[in-house]
Formats: structure tokens, sequence, C-alpha cells
């Protein structure tokens, strides 16, 4: 509940957002540090291990759905920046959370964490390629500058967490799970401030055009997770589940923050009406998980 209490204070005390706002990359730095560094590497690497479903899931996440915006955008042209953040969203791993909730909501744990570790290794690669070929024009680096910053965010990220796990030790590491929770829920406030420099001014500006991307946004997490559990039903309903639920809610904050001021205007509003989805919906789906997977519950 405390991030979005810091999408209201952000809102309310547009100074302070402001003040933060250069904080954004460092906050994604040390989020996803704490997540790799509170990853349980063998439950993915258990997955991992038997590739084949594995493997067309992140050819269906990273390759078939951006296919699928990329078609939908030429027939349906939007702005340069919904464009390029579009294409930015198809790209992107699951958000960082997903696995927590996955757990709390009776799904396979432990495959969304191979999903977003796999997912995480290979964004650097994915989202500059697609940027660099559909949406180069909105975008105000090239797409190997922006493959050289998200390496290096996500790269530093991964040795921080290295250095943490070694330094603590599965033992205390596990003792120490309370306090990553709340060191990571501080960071998450900070950077739900952040986000809102600039927003509300935006909001009242274009109200409908702004409550037209909230609603694009969560059709977004709607739609993938029902077309993805669709196409992976045969593999039996717990994964055909997992996998719509890990790779509906993209994680567009690492791409954004590295871009900063080269991404369009457009593409910072659609980020924060993206909030609304990543925070609401589990909250819906969770019961109806349950319900669906009464023998995981």
């Amino acid at each position: 509940m405390l991030m979005p209490a810091g999408i209201v204070i952000g809102c309310l005390f547009q100074p302070l957002a402001e003040l933060l706002r250069p904080a954004l990359a460092l906050c994604v730095f040390l989020m996803l540090a704490v997540v790799l560094s509170r990853l349980e590497i063998q439950q993915a690497l258990a997955h991992i291990r038997k590739p084949r479903v594995f493997l067309i899931s992140l050819v269906w996440a990273f390759i078939a759905i951006p296919v699928l915006f990329i078609g939908f955008l030429q027939i349906f042209p939007q702005s340069p920046g919904i464009n390029a953040v579009l294409i930015i969203y198809a790209t992107s791993p699951p958000n960082f959370g997903g696995a927590a909730l996955a757990f709390l909501m009776g799904l396979d744990g432990a495959l969304t964490v191979a999903t977003i570790f796999a997912s995480t290794a290979i964004h650097p690669i994915i989202t500059p390629l697609f940027t660099e070929i559909f949406a180069h024009n909105a975008i105000q680096i090239s797409g190997i500058d922006l493959a050289v910053r998200l390496a290096g965010l996500i790269g530093g990220s991964s040795i921080l967490a290295w250095g943490l796990r070694r330094w603590l030790g599965a033992e205390r590491r596990r003792a120490a799970s309370g306090i990553f929770d709340g060191l990571n829920v501080i960071i998450m406030v900070v950077f739900a401030i952040a986000l809102m420099d600039g927003i509300p001014a935006r909001v009242f500006a274009q109200p409908s055009y702004s409550f037209a991307l909230a609603v694009l946004a969560t059709a977004l997490h709607i739609g993938l997770n029902a077309i993805t559990v669709a196409a992976f039903w045969v593999t039996g309903r717990l994964r055909a589940y997992t996998y719509g639920y890990s790779h509906s809610g993209r994680n567009i904050a690492v791409v954004m923050s590295v871009l900063g001021s080269a991404a369009p205007d457009d593409a910072w509003l659609f980020f924060a009406m993206l909030q609304f989805p990543i925070f609401c919906l589990p909250m819906l789906l969770r019961p109806l998980y349950l319900y669906l997977l009464p023998d995981r519950g």
C-alpha cells in the first residue's frame, strides 16, 4: 500500500517530486539489486534445465508479442512517443515484484522467478534492437547507446547483488529478508514520488488523453494475460496462468530510467498511467486464480 501512497505524495508535493526525479535511475538500480540478491537461483535453474517450453515462452514474449504490437501500430499508428513506449513495453521483462505476488496468488512462483531472471538477462539485447528499428525517431539516443546503458544498469545491479549474496551467505540472507523487504519498500516509495514529477499538470491539461492511456495500459495487461494463457493452455493450467501473469505485467522502469530526458513526454505519461494496473490488477486477479486453482490456495 505504500507505493500508491508514494504516488499520492508525489502528486500533492510537486517540488519534492522534482527534487527526487534525478534519483529514478538509482532507485531502479537498487530495486533490481535487492530483487537479484533475494533470487533463489536453484529454483530458477530447475526450470531452465528443462528448457523447451520455457524457451518457447521467451520467444513468445519477446519476439511474437512485439511483432503483434508492431503490426497493430502499422495499422493504427499512434504518436511517436506512444509508438516508442509501446515497443518498449512489449520488449521489457516482467515486473520485479511479480515473483512474490505469484506465490501469494497460488501461481508457480519459481517459474516466475526463472522468467524474470532470463528476461532481465536478454533485456539489453531485445529492447534496443526493436527500438532502433521501429522507434528510433522518437527516442533521442541510438539503440547501441541504449543497449550500453541497460547493460551497465543491469550488470552493475547484478554485481552488487552477487556481492551481497556472498557477504551475507544463504542463512543470513534469509534471516535478513524483512530488512530487504523494508528497504525495497522505501526505495519504491521514493521511486513513486519521483515518477510523479510534472504528471499532475499534464493530467489536468489533457484529462481525456491521460484517462485513455490508463485504459490502454489496463487493457494491455488483461489482453496479454488472456492471449498468453490461451497460447500455453496445452502445457497445463498452472503453467499457462503463470506465464499469462508474468508476461502481461511488463517492467518498463529500467528503460525509462536510463533514457531520462531522451524519452518523449508521452512515454513518461504512459509510464505514470501504467502504475494503475500494476497495483490494482493483482488484487483483482488473486481471488480469480485461487478459484481457478483451488489445489494451490
